[in-house]
């Protein structure tokens, strides 16, 4: 898997900051490009406020965002670049006639969840806009507003664990040098919008698993997070993109690593990352898998 972060074969909380190399982008564009954007439309059109939050006071963030993200787009080598791109000759002016926000234009085009963060440290960071259209297990409804303890509240250890470290990073942050890591989980389902209005849907997908069907029902999904300074007021874009492939399609190497991680990993970091229930399911599989 392009992104696999359980090097060590056993739990432990993973900060995991990296520089992104010069020739790193905040943006990735993969083989899933057409249809994920399309998903993306069809979730947008269908309910807007479920996936698009901004506050007022965000739009010169929002701009900014418009203008990083397109240059990264731009910058992207020919064969990385997305066809639509090239057809729409895509810039700010023409960004702006789509009658939208400009974070949810520029949104529209690209594969990551984006959001925003007020370069604010003494009220912590808030999460002044975002358009989040596959999360895993929360919207963008419920934390817009809310400063980044608050979105964290739900992470099992975070205040004691990465707390700290999060807000150093947020606060030394520079222009012109973004940052990147990863956040993993196991999830019941390959739907790639995972937010709580299909919690039945997921909680039914989860019912069914067992150590026969896990290994192609349960896709590891693994979040390649991007952090950037925004030029004109250092606000933060956190960018999002998610990729997920089935326990099955994972190497034997990738499979034991998993394995030791969920048997090392505390109960409560397990129910949020969803495993806990399909627990005894996945370790079978995974056992049956390396033996």
């Amino acid at each position: 898997m392009k992104y696999f972060p359980l090097t060590k074969g056993t739990f432990e909380h993973q900060f995991g900051i990296r520089a992104l190399r010069e020739n790193e982008s905040i943006i990735e564009v993969t083989d899933q490009y057409a249809s994920e954007t399309s998903l993306k439309q069809s979730l947008l059109e269908r309910a807007p406020g479920e996936y698009f939050q901004a506050l007022s006071g965000s739009s010169r963030a929002q701009r900014d965002v418009a203008t990083m993200v397109l240059a990264a787009l731009k910058s992207l080598p020919d064969a990385h670049r997305p066809p639509a791109l090239a057809t729409e000759n895509l810039t700010i002016k023409n960004l702006a006639t789509d009658d939208a926000p400009p974070l949810l234009s520029i949104s529209r085009r690209v594969q990551e969840d984006l959001t925003i963060l007020r370069n604010d440290p003494a009220n912590g960071f808030p999460l002044i806009a975002g358009c989040v259209c596959f999360p895993s297990g929360w919207c963008i409804a419920d934390k817009i507003g809310q400063n980044l303890m608050d979105v964290h509240l739900p992470v099992p250890e975070f205040a004691s664990a990465l707390a700290d470290a999060t807000n150093n990073l947020l606060q030394r942050l520079k222009v012109g040098r973004p940052v990147w890591r990863t956040n993993w989980g196991v999830r019941p389902s390959g739907q790639l919008d995972q937010s709580p209005q299909h919690r039945a849907y997921l909680d039914e997908q989860l019912s069914q698993v067992d150590a026969e069907n896990a290994g192609q029902r349960c896709y590891f999904r693994v979040e390649r997070q991007t952090l950037a300074r925004l030029p004109s007021d250092g606000d933060i874009l956190f960018a999002i993109h998610t990729h997920q492939q089935p326990l099955d399609m994972l190497s034997l190497q990738e499979k034991q690593s998993l394995l030791g991680v969920i048997r090392s990993c505390p109960e409560p970091t397990l129910m949020y990352k969803g495993i806990l229930p399909m627990r005894d399911a996945v370790t079978a599989y995974l056992q049956s898998e390396i033996h």
